[in-house]
């Protein structure tokens, strides 16, 4: 099985309609069956539209209709005129750059049950700190799976408050509940990998039968996925692994691939994406 997770950045790069066809070129070439995509943004004040690929969160605290500009929608759009159909979720965490509902989305191969559920201390869809997680129930592979797409916050705010900690504590009641399932984290955690004592540190202590997809491969093409002070990150000249994919799948990681990064593939946001094939 193939995954892919991206923070988009979407409508924030330059030329991000020839981006947008980048990211389709690459997923319609590796064919993954699930993808995680953050910071996937949509006009405010575009037109609404209905898809019947779309499959709507339960849990949603304010629904948010899609629009015709959404990324995700977009290039749901843009694979189906290949002949590869994805159904797809997505729930609104907040308003970005004062024009933009900003979300995260799952795809996936199959039909799946999507629920939206509240992390953030902060429920104020006006505050950036606002976050919510999309969770998917799906079927793959003869086995049951609880896919994630997280856009969490950073390990401290800059009044000293335990802004990721708060979300991710909110975050455990989910794994616990479904603990027969096979869980699967995709997204931008906000939290460096070598910083000890952080948010790395504590999905390890509080979670330790999510294992991290780097560390687990067999393969290895790639580690940082962000390389400068990006948003959010201001003032910040190293690069950084904050993009994860952590599950407690028993079988082996076959590969972990930095993907969008200036190499093999184009960058396409201020993000590098991650896919990992799982055998």
């Amino acid at each position: 099985m193939k995954v892919l997770t991206l923070n988009t950045h979407s409508w924030m790069e330059d030329d991000p309609e020839l981006k947008l066809r980048q990211i389709v070129d690459y997923i319609a070439k590796e064919d993954f069956q699930i993808i995680a995509l953050q910071e996937i943004n949509q006009t405010m004040e575009a037109k609404e539209i209905v898809d019947d690929l779309f499959i709507q969160a339960s849990g949603e605290m304010y629904p948010v209709a899609i629009k015709e500009d959404n990324f995700a929608y977009l290039i749901v759009q843009l694979l189906k005129e290949r002949g590869l159909h994805y159904y797809w979720s997505w729930t609104a965490n907040h308003i970005g750059y004062d024009v933009y509902d900003e979300g995260v989305a799952i795809l996936s191969k199959t039909p799946f049950s999507p629920e939206s559920f509240l992390v953030s201390e902060i429920s104020d869809y006006a505050n950036h700190y606002t976050r919510r997680v999309l969770k998917g129930n799906v079927s793959l592979e003869g086995k049951e799976w609880v896919v994630f797409s997280c856009h969490y916050s950073w390990w401290l705010d800059p009044s000293g408050n335990h802004l990721f900690k708060y979300e991710w504590d909110n975050t455990l009641p989910h794994i616990e509940k479904e603990s027969q399932k096979t869980h699967l984290f995709m997204g931008d955690f906000n939290n460096e990998a070598e910083l000890r004592d952080e948010g790395y540190d504590y999905i390890k202590t509080t979670a330790p039968q999510l294992k991290d997809a780097y560390v687990q491969a067999e393969e290895k093409i790639g580690s940082a996925t962000v390389l400068s002070d990006i948003d959010g990150w201001e003032g910040h000249t190293d690069e950084k692994r904050i993009d994860y994919i952590f599950t407690d799948y028993p079988g082996e990681v076959k590969n972990y691939r930095v993907v969008f990064d200036g190499k093999k593939e184009p960058i396409v946001s201020d993000h590098f994406g991650v896919a990992v094939e799982f055998i």
